[in-house]
């Protein structure tokens, strides 16, 4: 899905889920419009990052954004 919040301009709220769907099918519709997109931005020549890596950068960032 193209679109949505490039993950470095989110402020994480307070409670927080991370969706991650398949490259392919990615997540149903009944998901994507509960939820807000966010982007992961890359690199010239990066084509995509698998799920896991995904994930990982983006609970890094929102860990790493939170006060305490």
């Amino acid at each position: 899905r193209s679109g949505g919040t490039p993950l470095h301009a989110l402020t994480p709220p307070r409670r927080l889920t991370v969706l991650r769907g398949a490259e392919g099918p990615g997540l149903p519709d009944f998901l994507l419009s509960a939820g807000r997109a966010v982007t992961i931005p890359m690199a010239s020549g990066v084509d995509s990052l698998n799920v896991a890596t995904a994930g990982a950068v983006a609970l890094a960032q929102i860990c790493a954004r939170r006060t305490p």
